[in-house]
C-alpha cells in the first residue's frame, strides 16, 4: 500500500466523512476491495472508527466511517480587532472548550501574545493530547512564511513570525491563516458552504473580507493575497483608508463603520433611543445595540444600517458580474445581529446592479456558525498536516495487491461529490 493513498482516503474521510466505504471507492474511483483493505488497516492503527448505519430504504444499510476523534486534540487560536477566541477540538472538529477574551489591542503585541501564552498554558496542561496549534490572524499575512505582514488597524505588528515564535515557546507544529480564510474553512466543512464546489463567503465584521472557493479548493491567488474585498472601491473620491486607499467598503459597511456613522450622528445632536440607552458613554455603542434599537424602529438606527447594506450590496453585484457564483454566504457580527434590515437593502441592491442572468440561481444567505468559527477553521487548517504527519509515522504493512485503478480515468482523489443543501434562498 502507498501512503499516499492511506492519506487520500483518510484525508477524504476528514473532509467529508462519515462516508461509507462504497462512497469511498466511488469518489476515489479505487477498487472496492483495496478500500475495504485500506479501511480496514487504518482501522486496525486507530485512525478510523464506524459510526453508525447510513438510512437506506432498501437493501443492506451501509457502515459509516469517521475519523477517530481520539486521533489527536488540537488547539485552534483566532486573534481578532477585538476579540482573543481559542477552542480545543477532537479530530473530527468537536470543540471540547472554547474561550473568549478581550484582544486588548491597544496594549500592544507583547501583551496580547501574553494573554494567549497564559491561556495555552493552561489548555496543554489540561489537555496532554494537543499535538499542533493552528491560529487565525485578522491582519494581512504570509501563510508560507507564517508571518503577519501587517495588521490594519493595529500597529506594532509588522514582520510578525508568528508561527515560529510559538513553535519555539511550544515545540508544536503550528500553521498561520487569515481569519476569514479559517471561517471559510469551517464553512466549506460545517456549514452551508458543505459539499458546494462553489461558493464565495464574505464577512461583515470589525472588518470586511472574503474567501473564494473554486471546485472545492480555496483559491488564493499568485501571491497568497486574494479576498481583501473589504478594499474594494466603492466611492473613488470618498475618505481614506486605513490600506492608503479612498472610499473603500470596508469604510460604509463595517462594524466599525456602522457604530462610527452612528456615534457621529448622536454627537450632532440627532434624535435616537441610543442617546438615552447609552447615558453618556458612547464607547459602549455596538452593531448589537444599533441592531436592537433599529428591530424597536429607531429612525437612525435603520437608516445606517441600511445604508451600510446598500453599499454593500453595490460591491457584491462587482463579484457576482466577475465569478458567477452559486451562492454567497455572509458571516460575522453585522448580518447575524442586523440580519434583514441589513440583507433586505443589499439585496435590493444587488439585484439592480448585477446581470439578470447571473443572479438567476444566486443565493445569499446567513452563515449560522457561531462566533468559534474562525479559531475551528484554524484547528482544521492544521488538521491535514497533522495527519500528513501521523500516516507517515505508521508502517502501513498490507498484503493486499493495489488494483482497481482505471488506466483511462483520472482518480479524483479529492473530489467532495455534488451539493446536497437544501437551505432556502433569501430574495
Amino acid at each position: 500500500m502507498r501512503n499516499a493513498d492511506v492519506f487520500h482516503l483518510l484525508k477524504l474521510i476528514s473532509r467529508c466523512g462519515p462516508l461509507a466505504r462504497v462512497e469511498l471507492a466511488h469518489r476515489t474511483r479505487l477498487a472496492p476491495s483495496y478500500v475495504g483493505a485500506v479501511v480496514r488497516e487504518a482501522q486496525n492503527k486507530g485512525f478510523v472508527i464506524e459510526r453508525g448505519l447510513a438510512p437506506s430504504s432498501r437493501g443492506r444499510r451501509r457502515v459509516l466511517l469517521e475519523m477517530n476523534p481520539d486521533l489527536a486534540q488540537l488547539v485552534g487560536i483566532d486573534i481578532g480587532t477585538a476579540n482573543l477566541r481559542i477552542v480545543v477540538a477532537d479530530f473530527v472538529g468537536r470543540i471540547l472548550t472554547h474561550q473568549c477574551l478581550p484582544s486588548e489591542t491597544g496594549n500592544g503585541k507583547d501583551h496580547l501574545l501574553g494573554l494567549v501564552y497564559r491561556e495555552l498554558k493552561r489548555l496543554l496542561s489540561q489537555y496532554p493530547g494537543i499535538a499542533a496549534i493552528g491560529i487565525s490572524h485578522s491582519g494581512v499575512i504570509d501563510q508560507q512564511a507564517g508571518k503577519v505582514l501587517f495588521w490594519p488597524k493595529v500597529s506594532g505588528w509588522n514582520d510578525v513570525p508568528l508561527k515560529k515564535i510559538f513553535e519555539d515557546a511550544y515545540a508544536l507544529p503550528t500553521l498561520i491563516e487569515d481569519s476569514v480564510r479559517s471561517m471559510a474553512k469551517a464553512e466549506q466543512l460545517f456549514g452551508l458552504g458543505k459539499d458546494l464546489p462553489q461558493f464565495i463567503f464574505v464577512t461583515v465584521g470589525m472588518g470586511i473580507g472574503s474567501a473564494i472557493f473554486v471546485d472545492g479548493q480555496l483559491y488564493e491567488g499568485a501571491d497568497g493575497l486574494a479576498g481583501e474585498f473589504g478594499h474594494t472601491t466603492v466611492d473613488e473620491n470618498g475618505n481614506l483608508c486605513t490600506c492608503g486607499n479612498r472610499g473603500c467598503i470596508e469604510l460604509y459597511s463595517s462594524a466599525s463603520a456602522i457604530v462610527g456613522r452612528v456615534r457621529a450622528e448622536l454627537e450632532h445632536g440627532v434624535a435616537s433611543t441610543l442617546a438615552n440607552e447609552l447615558g453618556g458613554h458612547p464607547d459602549e455603542l455596538s452593531v448589537e445595540k444599533i441592531a436592537a434599537a433599529a428591530q424597536a424602529h429607531d429612525r437612525l438606527s435603520e437608516r445606517v444600517l441600511a445604508e451600510a447594506g446598500m453599499h454593500l450590496g453595490t460591491a457584491l453585484a462587482g463579484i457576482v458580474n466577475l465569478l458567477n457564483p452559486r451562492r454567497i454566504i455572509l458571516g460575522g457580527r453585522v448580518p447575524q445581529a442586523a440580519n434583514q434590515l441589513f440583507l433586505n437593502p443589499l439585496l435590493y441592491n444587488l439585484r439592480h446592479r448585477a446581470f439578470p442572468q447571473a443572479q438567476e440561481k444566486l443565493e445569499v444567505v446567513v452563515s449560522r456558525l457561531g462566533e468559534e468559527a474562525a479559531a475551528l477553521g484554524a484547528v482544521l487548517t492544521v488538521r491535514e498536516m497533522v495527519l500528513a504527519a501521523r500516516c507517515r509515522e505508521v508502517d502501513w504493512n498490507m498484503s493486499t495487491t493495489r488494483r482497481g485503478l482505471s488506466p483511462n480515468r483520472k482518480v479524483e482523489r479529492d473530489a467532495a461529490g455534488p451539493p446536497t443543501s437544501s437551505d432556502t434562498r433569501i430574495t
